[in-house]
């Protein structure tokens, strides 16, 4: 429907550029977009939408997602799919059902992002168009014509990057301090506020599970954002991040280079079976040291819970009341229970903490190094990408989606 209404938009103002060039009593034959007046605020917000449809639509293209969908349907083409369909199939097979449904969703898959790419550049003539007409009622469709495009990309972009078997769910973010002392502590609590920040901005439901004081800022700190498609967006964080500026504890004001690691834990929810046996666990109150005031402090709310067959161990503090955190350990423990069933499955991927390397910080497991001295920058050692506003990205702003989603798409 927004194609049709877009081909016939862009020949009705064809026409109308025919008719007044052709007119030869028009002695006003040259007109700038200047010369229609609109409000600032809105002319802003249109080049701002440009912006991003042309950002989403090559970050698409470039996505290993349509790199697969075209693989995965150049074997359709193979094997002939579209033809045995014509043809007429065997409904009682699974799995050329199966198949069959992949084929479809791969075929729609390309052909919307063809059709975005498409009705975009009818967009650009468009807007030449009713400048060179000078018609501000033109201009102004082809504004409305911006608003949709942007909103089909942005629901675009989301399926495309959110293609992972658990991204829809929520997720537990863990943040380790690494070698480096209070600075690494210290960076270690700047990546916790900055993912806090980040979340409640997308207007996610975020909590603090526990936060491990070191002598400045944290040892270890986790959250949880028990939110659609959360993990999706965390799941590119785990791994180490890098930070190099001049120490606020040094007192020769020497840069200092600090390492926190990053693991991101899809929510265990009620369709993962994951069996949580009593003679399995072993609890452990104890008083809490996260947020909650003096009472957190006084009593003995906070929760460590250890699943002995396997080791694992969470801590969960962030609650006032104890079985709170009770709950909310149980809820992380299943998580981390069901992320370390999924690896043992996987035999030809490593772990996690393998590829950190024996001593937990190899080099190429570095996820991005952000830079304050002695210039600023974020960059990411994954795709290249940078940007010079650290301060947005550490505030968790719309930069910081930005950088995820060009991992998400890599």
């Amino acid at each position: 429907m927004f194609f049709s209404r877009l081909k016939n938009t862009k020949n009705l103002i064809r026409n109308q550029h025919i008719l007044f060039n052709n007119n030869n009593n028009n002695r006003n034959k040259k007109y700038f977009c200047t010369t229609i007046k609109t409000n600032d605020d809105s002319i802003q917000e249109v080049i701002y939408k440009e912006k991003e449809v042309k950002r989403i639509i090559e970050l698409l293209f470039s996505s290993q997602y349509h790199k697969n969908n075209l693989s995965k349907m150049q074997k359709f083409e193979d094997m002939k799919l579209a033809d045995m369909i014509e043809n007429g199939i065997d409904s009682s097979n699974a799995d050329t059902i199966e198949r069959i449904k992949s084929y479809n969703q791969t075929k729609q898959s390309i052909g919307e992002m063809n059709s975005l790419s498409k009705e975009y550049k009818d967009y650009l003539e468009m807007v030449e168009m009713s400048k060179t007409l000078g018609d501000s009622d033109w201009l102004k469709e082809t504004h409305s014509l911006i608003n949709q495009l942007f909103s089909n990309c942005r629901e675009l972009e989301t399926n495309a990057l959110m293609n992972g078997k658990e991204d829809g769910k929520g997720c537990f973010i863990e943040i380790q301090a690494g070698a480096g002392g209070n600075d690494s502590m210290d960076w270690t609590k700047i990546l916790f506020e900055m993912y806090y920040k980040w979340g409640v901005r997308k207007g996610f439901n975020v909590k603090v599970v526990d936060t491990t004081p070191g002598d400045f800022g944290y040892r270890r700190a986790s959250l949880k954002i028990d939110s659609d498609n959360a993990f999706g967006w965390m799941r590119t964080e785990m791994g180490i991040h890098k930070l190099i500026r001049i120490s606020p504890f040094s007192v020769n004001g020497k840069r200092h280079t600090s390492f926190a690691s990053v693991v991101v834990y899809p929510i265990a929810d009620d369709s993962i079976n994951i069996d949580l046996h009593p003679r399995d666990l072993h609890f452990e109150t104890l008083k809490g040291s996260g947020p909650g005031g003096q009472h957190v402090n006084t009593t003995e709310s906070a929760v460590r819970i250890v699943h002995i067959p396997t080791g694992i161990s969470v801590l969960s503090c962030g609650e006032r009341s104890q079985h709170q955190n009770k709950s909310t350990g149980l809820s992380l423990l299943k998580s981390k229970l069901y992320t370390h069933e999924l690896k043992k499955r996987m035999e030809t991927e490593k772990s996690f903490r393998d590829e950190l390397g024996k001593n937990g910080w190899a080099s190429d497991s570095i996820v991005r190094t952000y830079t304050m001295h002695p210039q600023e920058r974020v960059k990411d050692q994954r795709t290249g990408s940078e940007v010079l506003q650290i301060s947005k990205i550490l505030d968790g702003e719309e930069e910081l989606d930005i950088m995820i989603k060009k991992a998400l798409s890599d």
